[in-house]
């Protein structure tokens, strides 16, 4: 879906508003699948939130900058293709990666106190947690959770990214706790895959048993598959060399 989306549209005020509105509906009917799937969100779940919202200056001011700062994830990179007349380019991905978090560092920094900011705010966490920064994420995602109203559509991703930033710091305890928050959000399935998940991975008993149970509970669901590979892997003899 967000591929389809010109960001450049994104500044007309009544055909941004639309495709907010769009990517509202296909969040509400895909929540689950997105979960799943995990990583950065959908440029258009990004701004869905708040950009359908807008109402003052100040907020559209803030929702055009966001709009803006995504849009350089779009730029091609030097060498990716036939270079466009007028179309800005990056020499390597890591780059386009950078200039991506500066530009979203500037609209939580220029229009704290908006939609737009709180948005960015969230996207900070995820691309911090995707680059290895798992501290750098615990501490965006936490000021996020507290900062979002509870009807945030991306309060739930924010909740299963800080588990796995605890996790990836090796805080167990705390991340486990995290996961146990999904389960309040709507999603029960995810909180319990995360407790089977972690369970195996700190080697206790009952943590195949768990996993099992994640797949008959939710036999429809993405987590069951995922349940049902980590069984398998379970399975298997230790790597020896």
């Amino acid at each position: 879906m967000a591929e389809k989306v010109d960001r450049k549209q994104l500044k007309k005020p009544d055909e941004f508003q639309l495709i907010a509105g769009k990517a509202m509906e296909w969040l509400r009917t895909h929540q689950k699948k997105v979960i799943a799937v995990g990583g950065t969100i959908v440029v258009a779940v990004l701004l869905a939130w708040g950009l359908t919202l807008l109402r003052s200056s100040r907020e559209a001011k803030a929702g055009a900058a966001l709009a803006e700062a995504l849009e350089l994830e779009s730029r091609p990179l030097a060498g990716e293709a036939p270079a466009q007349p007028g179309v800005e380019t990056f020499p390597s991905k890591e780059e386009r990666d950078k200039a991506v978090l500066a530009a979203l560092e500037k609209v939580r920094g220029e229009h704290r106190g908006t939609t737009a900011a709180l948005t960015a705010q969230a996207e900070i966490g995820f691309r911090k947690l995707k680059a290895g920064d798992a501290a750098g994420a615990q501490k965006d995602l936490e000021e996020f959770l507290k900062a979002a109203a509870k009807e945030h559509p991306l309060r739930i991703f924010a909740q299963e990214s800080l588990g796995y930033a605890l996790e990836k710091q090796n805080k167990l305890d705390e991340a486990r706790a995290a996961f146990e928050k999904l389960r309040e959000m709507g999603a029960p399935e995810r909180a319990d895959l995360h407790a089977a998940r972690l369970a195996l991975l700190q080697g206790k008993p009952d943590a195949k048993a768990q996993l099992e149970k994640v797949a008959k509970d939710y036999p429809k669901d993405p987590v069951a598959q995922e349940a049902n590979l980590r069984l398998e892997l379970a399975a298997l003899p230790p790597v020896t060399r």
